[in-house]
């Protein structure tokens, strides 16, 4: 297949999962939502940022690295694949060991064996990770795709099933053990029959990759804490309880993000990295890249800001209606923050991880401090401190990382933004417009007098406005 061919079937593909698991895991916090407390949320919240900035150690960067090679040898995969193992088996007992240790920090005994439990997914996710990594470098997304589905079904009848028998937060823990479970051992099943690592270890084999590669995990890593820094703090200074209400609104609307992100940055990276030398082409991907997520994910966003409310209620029920303002503010800022998703793939296929390090490291001393003096007002003062020093983040962004990367001017990169941004501003005034002047009491029922008319607006100012966005769906569609 030509690389136009390989990026619309690997559009597909990653398009189908994602929507798939995201439907998946928001079905699995509405019902969890019913039978598990607030403060059972805020427990896996800070089990979760645990383990996932664990995971980011055991990993090294050496995913990208894999992938941003071109020409990776035999012995290079295999001293790479044992020595993923090995920072597996050191890590779970890090974890391990450590967990009483954050668990005094945040006064909240129960969160020990949790930690605990989840370290096990640091021997299980070792012995597939390379094979995954193998399989999205060769564009093999439909294999990706299924194996995905698959594990995220499994999982969620697990979580369920668990709920109802009155598992509380464990519910969540055997999900997530469930999923890592499964798309692992597959994954090393089919990448065995590719690729068997042989029982060697040469450092001077992998040396350049690792150099590459702890760039990369310095900057993962601080991204990481950057994103979590909200839960490590919030969870600190105003307890479990808060972070619980505060959890449920983030994860419902990380979902889009979740859903539509992925579906591009998970392609353009290996096809950036294929073209890395052709400035031209990478910067007219990346400016499409930006378009593309920047027109699907600001109207939906917006939605969920001016639908809060009867979404809260849908999916959680009368009991979380707390969380109702903090996701309208956690809308914008999640809105904004898709903007700047897309330079990590830019970094990574010029071999820049190095400018990704320094950049998160900046955001590393502004996101703690906007959060905790946002913490002075309760959570609604957390999140307008995030979607402040989100908006104000914007021009840095593209001064101090775009532009050297790809050479996109102020106005060549921001009219992609504003394109977008312009359409979705006028499509929901009109339909709000609509929504306050109806004479219906049934807020579902005016709901759907918003949605529809903003979506049929929008879509026509898309098609007038933004044709390479059009043309690109239908272009799926008829593949």
């Amino acid at each position: 297949m030509s690389l136009k061919q390989k990026t619309l079937n690997g559009v597909k593909w990653t398009s189908f999962s994602s929507i798939v698991i995201a439907i998946l895991q928001l079905a699995q916090v509405s019902i969890l939502a019913r039978y598990l407390a607030p403060s059972d949320f805020g427990l896996m919240a800070i089990v979760s940022v645990v383990i996932g900035f664990s995971a980011l150690f055991m990993d090294m960067g050496i995913s990208s690295a894999i992938i941003h090679k071109q020409d990776i040898s035999h012995k290079q995969l295999s001293s790479l694949y044992w020595l993923n193992i090995f920072a597996g088996v050191v890590l779970f007992f890090i974890v391990y060991f450590s967990a009483s240790m954050v668990a005094q920090f945040y006064n909240e005994i129960e969160i020990i064996p949790l930690i605990q439990l989840l370290a096990i997914t640091f021997f299980i996710s070792a012995i597939g990770n390379q094979y995954r990594i193998l399989n999205q470098k060769r564009l093999l997304f439909n294999r990706l795709a299924k194996v995905e589905i698959i594990s995220g079904l499994v999982s969620f009848v697990v979580a369920v099933v668990c709920a109802i028998n009155g598992f509380g937060v464990y519910s969540l823990v055997y999900a997530t053990l469930t999923n890592v479970s499964i798309s692992n051992l597959i994954f090393m099943l089919l990448g065995l029959r590719e690729h068997k690592p042989s029982f060697i270890y040469k450092y001077s084999e992998i040396e350049s990759l690792i150099s590459f590669g702890l760039f990369q995990m310095g900057e993962r890593s601080i991204n990481y804490f950057n994103s979590q820094f909200d839960v490590i703090l919030i969870g600190k200074i105003l307890g479990a309880e808060s972070l619980g209400i505060y959890s449920i609104a983030k994860i419902l609307v990380m979902k889009p993000a979740q859903i539509i992100n992925p579906i591009i940055t998970k392609v353009t990276f290996p096809i950036m990295s294929t073209i890395q030398n052709d400035r031209t082409q990478l910067k007219n991907i990346y400016l499409k890249t930006i378009n593309y997520l920047c027109s699907v994910n600001f109207p939906i966003y917006v939605a969920i800001a001016i639908l809060a409310e009867p979404l809260v209620l849908v999916l959680f029920g009368d009991n979380w209606t707390e969380s109702i303002v903090i996701l309208q503010i956690l809308s914008f800022y999640f809105m904004f923050r898709s903007i700047g998703n897309p330079i990590g793939s830019l970094q990574l296929a010029k071999g820049r991880a190095d400018l990704g390090f320094y950049w998160n490291l900046w955001q590393l001393l502004c996101i703690p401090l906007a959060i905790y003096l946002g913490s002075f007002y309760g959570l609604v003062g957390v999140a307008i401190s995030l979607l402040s020093l989100q908006v104000l983040l914007s021009l840095p962004n593209w001064y101090f990382m775009v532009e050297p990367l790809c050479g996109a001017g102020f106005n060549e990169y921001f009219k992609e933004v504003l394109v977008p941004l312009s359409n979705t501003f006028l499509s929901s005034v009109l339909g709000l417009f609509i929504y306050y002047v109806s004479p219906m009491d049934n807020i579902y029922f005016r709901s759907l007098l918003f949605l529809l008319p903003a979506s049929a607006i929008y879509l026509y100012l898309t098609h007038k406005f933004n044709k390479s966005l059009w043309l690109l769906f239908f272009g799926i569609l008829k593949k």
